[in-house]
């Protein structure tokens, strides 16, 4: 199962946080599309960071606009890249043009869409936000409404009650675990200088609100007279929108309203928490103040979360200055002990329910019989990618033999015991080990098909296809005349004619197909399911046969093509990607030389609807995109540009490493300094250190006489000493140079940012 998580401003970021950790924790596969209508750092990025959520795997940037305008943008974007990733559902939270664009583009593409907040009504059609939600409820497989009532409005709406589930709202798991953080780290009080229980909160960005001088001045005179009785300071964390309101209407307020900038969750929460009184024309602020005990004034007449309402802790006043004074009244005659209401939102696992809703509603197919195909498939190579695809052939029937010479490995296989982490592969392993369909070996039995999935290393730039050739050799022992033989490893142009001539001279005849793979480490077994794949034959007949096998287990769209284009197709990907990272590294050179910030550079280069330059990095790691360029070029005149990019990304490690050594003030005086590596895998988030660019940065500092210490929470063991925790080695080290950026260093103040371009 695949899931696309699509947000676009704060409060979604903040209750879809919830989502995103299940989907982690539970090894789901997916992807974060952020449209960025809200588009301020203080308004959508801080909450990324703060929230420690893995950065959006597509940012749109569409910006402000009008409504049509901004929601026809966010359709033109985002219709592509559900196209390309195939997600099984789309889930969307609340009710902004983001979520409206992204149901319609989902529901178009036949996609399932979950809505979160399913429900919820004003009433009011004058509120486009009232719009969206109907629509995108009528447009939804999933509806997750709050409570009762949002599930009675469905219904009487018409909408299948198969559809409707009642889980509450997944701010109350943000809430919840964010709560204790907010208070050990926040020193929003102190920074203020405000008490706790000594000021009012307000919060108002409604276009009702604050694009009508007249009713912003309205509700400026409602906020007067509650001073004017009760003297307190009114702290306003103002919206972008708003300011530019009172900029355009020239409008100067009084010094009790003490206004600033939007501010982080955790900041946030706390101001909530330890304020006397709640004042917002904001939905999830409702919801928040309920659950925190706080009382909420709504500066609407209306409000879709009635629940408040109901149990007592919110009063509807409008921008009315009198019933705003009547709601102040009753709330400020109690004691802030006496607010006792009982909680309608959520009980802080409901992350967790939807989840539970959404993979039991697919069929689970884990234990599931096997139906017999009847045809038997050898797998030589079990690493990374061989022994996916031999777990996946035997779950689609075919009775395959995954061969490998490490005996360990083989042994673990057998037993269903996976050697490496990928999710999903440990209960699909366990599923084809049981039921007999995967079987490993170190020899490599007659077979039907043959599938070589062993490693290419780079060697004197160029491709080593001895592991390659070993397998034809071994493979040529058992095989028979007119078999196939399938060539996944990523290999360089005409190795498979070569190939085709070392059977020939072994006396067969075998018909040579490279299927090049195309997956990541982390979401491997999604991928070789959902994503295209390119068949090379020399012959029509092999390219139908091994199309047949690859369906049997393959969603996305399968191409035919001869062998070398093939060949060509998955190089010319990874040095494309490795073109574009070096571009990016040598910006960030000729950055430095002008005194301008890179990273400010891109940014805004990448607001050009055809522009997308990449950030710079410490080099480029894993076994694709360093070592692909060289295989492409190893045996053509043509190809400066590519060598070039290699120079310049093989030489980006020891730039940032002297970065690194310049903050530690005079070089002839290093020895014995101590610098700490943070992450030393080759992307963020897994175990693999193949090419890591922290090889030759961690060589550049043991050269220049340095002490040096790692901290990676996916590697146990690496070239030098480990640092358990991020505190003892900060402890340790006199500098710290972030080389891979796993989410557990999103949150970290950093005066280089020196992070990993993703490979």
């Amino acid at each position: 199962m695949k899931i696309g998580i699509i947000v676009g401003t704060r409060p979604e970021i903040i209750k879809m946080a919830p989502v995103i950790r299940e989907c982690k924790k539970r090894g789901i596969a997916y992807f974060i599309i952020h449209s960025n209508q809200h588009y301020s750092e203080e308004m959508d990025s801080i909450f990324f960071k703060e929230l420690e959520l893995p950065a959006p795997d597509y940012n749109l940037g569409v910006g402000s606009g009008l409504h049509s305008n901004q929601t026809g943008n966010i359709l033109i974007e985002m219709e592509p890249i559900l196209i390309h990733e195939k997600p099984d559902v789309v889930l969307v939270q609340g009710d902004t043009n983001t979520v409206l664009a992204g149901a319609l583009a989902a529901s178009k593409l036949g996609i399932k869409v979950g809505h979160i907040e399913a429900g919820l009504r004003s009433y009011d059609r004058t509120m486009p936000e009232e719009t969206n939600r109907i629509l995108t409820d009528h447009m939804s497989e999933y509806l997750f409404a709050v409570g009762p009532n949002q599930h009675a409005i469905l219904a009487k709406e018409g909408i299948d009650s198969d559809k409707i589930f009642t889980v509450g709202n997944t701010v109350s798991d943000s809430l919840f675990q964010h709560l204790d953080i907010s208070a050990s780290t926040s020193t929003i009080l102190a920074d203020l200088a405000v008490t706790s229980g000594e000021f009012f909160l307000v919060t108002a960005h409604r276009a009702a609100n604050v694009d009508i001088l007249a009713n912003l001045l309205e509700l400026l005179a409602l906020f007067d007279k509650l001073h004017a009785k009760y003297s307190q300071t009114m702290v306003w964390p103002i919206h972008p929108r708003t300011q530019a309101k009172l900029k355009e209407f020239s409008i100067e307020l009084p010094a009790y309203l003490q206004l600033i900038p939007p501010i982080g969750y955790l900041d946030f929460i706390q101001l909530q928490k330890h304020a006397q009184l709640i004042l917002t024309d904001s939905g999830g602020i409702q919801e928040e103040a309920c659950l925190l005990g706080v009382p909420c004034i709504t500066l609407r007449e209306n409000t879709e979360r009635p629940e408040s309402i109901e149990v007592g802790a919110n009063i509807l006043v409008g921008r009315d200055a009198n019933k705003a004074l009547a709601a102040a009244d009753k709330w400020l005659a109690k004691d802030a002990a006496d607010f006792t209401w009982g909680n309608p939102f959520g009980d802080g696992h409901v992350a967790e329910t939807i989840l539970d809703i959404i993979t039991n509603s697919v069929p689970c197919t884990l234990d599931a019989e096997i139906i017999a195909k009847h045809e038997t498939l050898s797998v030589i190579g079990l690493g990374y990618m061989g022994l996916p695809i031999a777990s996946l052939l035997a779950e689609a029937g075919y009775h395959v033999t995954g061969v490998d010479l490490n005996s360990d490995k083989v042994t673990a296989i057998n037993k269903a015991q996976c050697p490496f982490d990928e999710a999903g592969l440990p209960d699909l392993l366990t599923k084809v080990v049981s039921q007999g369909f995967l079987t490993a070996s170190s020899e490599i039995p007659t077979s039907t098909t043959y599938l070589i999935a062993v490693p290419t290393p780079h060697k004197d730039n160029s491709c080593d296809r001895s592991y390659v050739f070993s397998a034809v050799d071994a493979i040529a022992k058992v095989a028979k005349e007119g078999q196939t033989v399938i060539i996944e490893s990523t290999i360089s142009p005409q190795t498979s004619l070569a190939v085709a001539q070392r059977f020939a001279e072994a006396g067969l005849t075998i018909d040579v197909v490279h299927c090049p793979e195309r997956a990541i480490p982390g979401q491997t077994l999604h991928e070789l399911v959902h994503n295209d794949r390119i068949i090379g034959a020399t012959n029509p007949q092999a390219q139908q046969k091994v199309k047949a096998i690859y369906q049997s287990f393959v969603k996305g769209e399968i191409f035919l093509t001869d062998l070398t284009t093939a060949e060509c197709i998955k190089l010319v990907e990874n040095t494309s990607r490795d073109v574009g990272i070096a571009f990016a590294n040598e910006l960030s050179q000729i950055c430095q030389e002008l005194k301008v910030d890179v990273h400010e550079v891109i940014r805004l280069a990448n607001r050009h609807p055809r522009v997308n330059v990449l950030s710079p990095g410490p080099g480029v790691g894993g076994h694709c995109i360093p070592i692909d360029p060289w295989f492409l070029v190893e045996n053509t005149q043509a190809g400066e540009l590519v060598r070039l990019a290699r120079t310049i990304n093989d030489q980006r490690p020891s730039i940032v490493a002297e970065q690194a050594l310049a903050l530690l003030g005079d070089t002839s005086q290093l020895k014995g300094k101590k610098i700490g590596i943070l992450g030393v895998a080759y992307k963020a988030n897994v175990d693999d250190c193949r090419e890591s660019p922290a090889d030759a940065i961690h060589q550049h500092f043991i050269q220049a006489g340095l002490e040096v210490n790692y901290h990676d929470p996916f590697v146990p063991s690496w070239h030098c000493a480990r640092q358990e925790t991020l505190t003892a080695i900060d402890d340790w080290a006199d500098v710290l140079i972030l080389v891979t950026d796993h989410e557990c260093y999103s949150n970290l103040a950093v005066v280089t940012p020196l992070l990993n371009s993703r490979a």
